[in-house]
């Protein structure tokens, strides 16, 4: 029972990490898309007026991709009460089944080199 468990835990959670990190690129590739229909319309000398119905609707988008962001941080703050509602707690011992999401102010990251120039 304790196996059939922690395989199903194991089958979601890559899954859901996949989500979580696409809701990241989503609202990264809307803002991405945003900047560039504004550098763009300036650019070729458009009317200020022009796409402003699309543009619209894609600041509506990446506000929705930021809510279901916050939402997938919400959701992967529950994991610790999953894994003591389902019993897992002592497959995982000390370690925690997946990354933390809040850091505590003042802690330091370390990052690769390439990423922080």
């Amino acid at each position: 029972m304790l196996q059939k468990r922690k395989a199903a835990f194991d089958a979601v959670q890559p899954l859901f990490q996949a989500a979580e990190a696409s809701t990241d690129r989503a609202a990264a590739d809307a803002a991405t898309c945003i900047a560039e229909m504004l550098r763009v319309r300036e650019e070729a000398g458009l009317p200020m007026s022009a796409g402003t119905d699309m543009l619209d609707k894609l600041v509506v988008a990446l506000n929705h991709n930021v809510t279901a962001r916050k939402s997938f941080i919400e959701a992967h703050a529950m994991t610790p009460a999953l894994v003591k509602e389902i019993g897992l707690e002592r497959a995982f011992g000390d370690i925690h089944p997946c990354p933390r999401t809040v850091r505590p102010a003042g802690e330091l990251t370390v990052v690769p080199q390439a990423i922080a120039a």
